[in-house]
């Protein structure tokens, strides 16, 4: 009777094995092991809130068999009842210390309870005992839940290794590529994962992510509109949709597409955002401004509107608004700075003689160069200013005489009077575009370095420092990057030297360069370590010009009071303004604009007839 009830429910004959089990049951109502079989059967058929109670039983029967308790603790898992499941688990382990399937559960229940350290313990050893595809899946995803991102790659590369046609762990791996900026890694992932499961919504989702950032926009177009195809009702895609529309000019599509996503999801923060973007992108600031006051009267959006708000403001030049409502990126949903502090911020009320004033960075390391320039204000009224940059950039901010003290970024020292971040000093000292501090250079390079550099670089030639990609961790931001092949006319110019100031992103474009342009690049050991631009700045100093599109390079050769040259995407950040060739943040910075989105054609030809005329005049 065994035998034949262990067939049926081989065979899948659910229905049929039960009663052969009860039918044994009935007559050995001790028998453990088909009592076991029952409840897996129960397991087998979603019940698990029958399975739990059989499952009870047989433990009771047979207390010291790790299989029983393990079987125990899954039907209690699947129930959520997972205390419960945890002692079952526990039990187990002791009991058979090298349970696969009870560490691997064990750690599902874990990570329920939202213990991603003991999760991962718990998956580490289930992975250790059987190379399983899902064992390291799991492992991975606990990975990436603590920010562990290249182990959790690690972990999701076992799992398609395990198991290659398995499309969650190509989707997984590609996830995990994306944290990690290799946009270009996932891809594949990705296409694999939609190959699988063409029909899938969020597989086309995800592969249009990496497209996105890599600013190949009609192909994610094409992935957003294929995962909306199929899930309609997919806000996000909507949102996202929109995002890539407005990146490829098309802001009156734009519109449609973040519309559509607020018809779905009403309070869709990255929709109303997006749709205000749009607007600014359509060249209608003025229905952006009342759109972002009108949105403004909503608590749930009202800091992103404000921020919004400012950056219009800050780009037409009414900085008395725009530094005002600036202020609201503290209280953003991801506030770019948010710190608190048992004394009062300083805003500009009061003075600041014989104070110590306490401020910390933020934001990205161009806004640290640009607002650094405030800090000797501060000292001038009286103030001793204790300053915390980004941890990355305190060598180099050691090396300037901006404050009287430099502190690791999150360390606040034991005593102040006032505190503030870096990015609120325009507002504090009341900014507007004819009072820019600009006493240029107000920053320094290291004069070891420069001899150091100015020897690698020599003194040959026209020299030219480029940077042609900024990061892709905004993909707003993508469009402010240049292709290095544009440089081409200008490397064609006699005497002219391209040396590259480029690190991590856009490295790829020197291997396909048109035939005749060179770029020299400065060697491995070029701001390799953790102290960003020191070299960098360094190089500056043996350079005739630098060509930047908007990224901190160019902030920073601005601050050295180096001659730059600044490539600008048609709808500029605020800092650009909207208008004219010059800034009144940098003296030694001129601007060059795009006339329509994209085309970078005439912004470089405009920079090769004005080299070309300063050459023969050399």
């Amino acid at each position: 009777m065994l035998e034949e009830a262990l067939a049926l429910h081989a065979q899948g004959h659910l229905a049929e094995a039960e009663e052969a089990y009860r039918a044994i049951l009935d007559r050995d109502p001790d028998n453990a092991e088909v009592g076991h079989q029952l409840g897996l059967l129960a397991l087998d058929a979603g019940m698990p809130q029958h399975a739990a109670p059989i499952f009870e039983r047989v433990c009771l029967l047979v207390p010291a068999n790790a299989a029983f308790q393990a079987n125990r603790g899954l039907s209690h898992m699947r129930c959520r009842r997972f205390p419960e499941a945890l002692e079952a688990f526990d039990r187990a382990i002791t009991l058979q210390p090298d349970l696969f399937q009870a560490h691997l559960h064990r750690g599902m229940v874990m990570k329920e309870l939202q213990r991603p350290e003991d999760a991962l313990v718990s998956f580490s050893r289930a992975a250790e005992l059987r190379d399983e595809p899902w064992a390291h899946n799991y492992r991975g995803l606990v990975l990436d839940e603590l920010g562990r991102y290249e182990e959790a790659l690690e972990s999701f590369r076992r799992a398609v290794a395990g198991d290659d046609e398995n499309p969650l762990a190509h989707s997984n791996c590609g996830h995990a590529l994306v944290r990690l900026q290799r946009h270009a890694e996932a891809i594949p992932h990705f296409e694999k994962a939609v190959a699988m499961k063409p029909d899938e919504a969020g597989l086309h989702y995800n592969l249009a992510e990496p497209l996105k950032q890599l600013g190949r926009g009609e192909d994610a177009l094409a992935c957003y509109d294929r995962a909306i195809a199929l899930a309609p009702e997919m806000a996000n895609a909507h949102v996202n949709r929109g995002l890539v529309l407005t990146y490829l000019g098309r802001a009156e599509e734009a519109l449609a597409a973040f519309d559509q996503a607020i018809a779905l999801e009403p309070d869709s923060l990255g929709a109303h955002m997006g749709r205000s973007g749009a607007l600014v992108g359509g060249g209608r600031a003025e229905e952006a401004l009342a759109y972002n006051r009108e949105l403004a009267r909503n608590p749930r959006f009202k800091a992103e509107a404000d921020f919004h708000s400012a950056i219009l403001h800050l780009q037409r030049g009414e900085w008395e608004e725009g530094w005002t409502f600036y202020e609201a990126r503290r209280t953003m949903e991801r506030p770019t700075e948010t710190r608190s502090y048992p004394k009062p911020e300083w805003l500009g009320e009061g003075p600041l003689q014989g104070k110590t004033l306490y401020v910390y960075g933020e934001q990205g390391m161009g806004d640290q160069f640009l607002f650094s320039r405030y800090l000797p204000l501060a000292r001038r009224a009286g103030a001793k200013v204790i300053f915390s940059p980004k941890d990355n950039l305190r060598r180099f901010f050691a090396g300037q005489d901006l404050a009287d003290e430099l502190r690791p970024w999150q360390a606040a020292p034991d005593d102040f009077d006032f505190h503030l971040p870096l990015a609120s000093m325009p507002l504090a000292f009341g900014t507007r575009p004819d009072t820019i501090p600009a006493d240029i250079p107000y920053l320094q390079a290291e004069a070891a370095l420069v001899a150091k550099w100015r020897a690698r670089i020599g003194t040959q030639g026209f020299r030219i420092g480029i940077c042609w990609a900024a990061s892709p961790d905004i993909f707003q931001g993508l469009d402010r990057s240049f292709p290095l092949r544009a440089c081409a006319s200008l490397a064609a110019l006699p005497g002219v030297r391209l040396i590259s100031l480029q690190k991590l992103d856009g490295l790829a474009e020197l291997d396909g360069l048109p035939e005749g342009m060179t770029v020299e690049t400065l060697g491995e050991d070029f701001d390799a370590g953790p102290n960003a631009f020191v070299d960098t700045a360094a190089a500056m100093a043996s350079l005739d010009l630098i060509i930047s599109c908007d990224t901190s390079v160019a902030h920073l050769a601005g601050a050295l009071g180096r001659p730059v040259w600044t490539a600008l995407k048609r709808n500029a950040e605020w800092r650009w303004m909207l208008q004219d060739t010059t800034t009144p943040w940098y003296p030694t910075m001129t601007l060059f604009r795009q006339a329509q989105y994209g085309d970078w054609a005439p912004v470089f030809a405009a920079m090769h007839d004005r080299l070309a005329a300063l050459l023969d005049k050399a």
